[in-house]
């Protein structure tokens, strides 16, 4: 009897191993989809897989990367003209599953792609039209970065510089140029060897540009900001939006030969275009997506004249 009793224990524990092992093999192997463009596939491999899946943490491991497909399968449409009430219908839906996802385990994923989807319905309908959207974002990232205590999650802080970057600031909202400069040079500094992402550089890029500082300028308002930096309480998702003074002026950056004191605004911004054009033509391999955003970055070295 006791042998039966053991027997039957070691089976549950190896189905149970069996199970987890099936689940973490549906998810590279959705991954791998993702990274080859290959969206609507990925996104049908894990619907599938959801209904076998009772862990609440591998489900929501699910849950947060169809959110993710759906967002790249909204971008794709956008892409191909799609309509805003396509765009909307389909971004929606992406956040709902990234609210499936958090509310079944509080994985970090979830809040970036709940966020991420909403940022790109408000892009849709305008930042005017969606300005209530915008401190439910923050506050999702201020859970993963604060609570979570998660710091390199290179999508994170690059929407989170978007959303500085691109809403109007104060009194109408928060917006600030020099809060989503800060947020997106920790995107840059976040972002892994095995990834792309030649996008985070072309958004500070921009950035930079239209801030437009002379070096000696520039020079001056990151000491300024080095004060706040150091002074700075609370919350770390507050502090942060001082990186840039953090950095310090004599920074050098991995793409540059001079620190950030010795380069103008728009020097380094030119210097952030060519490197992504540089780490763009190394690659292995383009998705639509990297190759509509490397069309950009040329164009907009014609537009400033290089």
């Amino acid at each position: 009897m006791k042998q039966h009793k053991y027997v039957l224990a070691t089976l549950v524990l190896l189905w149970g191993f069996l199970a987890v092992l099936g689940a973490q093999t549906v998810l590279q192997q959705a991954d791998d989809l993702y990274w080859a463009d290959h969206y609507e596939q990925a996104k049908e491999l894990l619907l599938h897989q959801l209904p076998s899946v009772t862990n609440p943490t591998e489900k929501a491991e699910i849950l947060w990367r169809i959110s993710r497909a759906t967002l790249a399968i909204g971008d794709e449409l956008k892409a191909d003209g799609a309509s805003d009430d396509i765009l909307f219908a389909t971004f929606e839906e992406g956040q709902e599953y990234a609210n499936e996802a958090i509310a079944t385990a509080a994985v970090p994923r979830g809040y970036v792609y709940r966020a991420s989807n909403v940022g790109r319905w408000g892009e849709t309908k305008g930042p005017l039209n969606s300005l209530s959207k915008a401190k439910p974002m923050r506050d999702d990232f201020t859970y993963v970065i604060d609570t979570l205590s998660v710091m390199d999650d290179t999508i994170a802080w690059y929407v989170l510089g978007q959303l500085y970057y691109k809403l109007p600031g104060w009194p109408i909202s928060f917006g600030d140029i020099n809060t989503a400069i800060s947020y997106t040079r920790m995107a840059i500094e976040t972002i892994s060897p095995s990834n792309l992402y030649h996008g985070h550089f072309k958004a500070l890029a921009e950035m930079l540009w239209k801030r437009g500082l002379s070096a000696a300028k520039r020079s001056s308002k990151i000491n300024s900001i080095e004060k706040d930096w150091n002074k700075a309480k609370g919350s770390t998702l507050d502090r942060y939006a001082y990186y840039e003074g953090g950095l310090g002026g004599s920074y050098q950056p991995f793409y540059s030969p001079v620190a950030l004191n010795k380069m103008s605004d728009q020097q380094e911004a030119v210097m952030l275009l060519k490197f992504a054009m540089a780490k763009y033509e190394m690659w292995p391999f383009h998705s639509r997506a990297d190759q509509r955003t490397y069309k950009e970055i040329a164009q907009l070295l014609t537009d400033w004249g290089f």
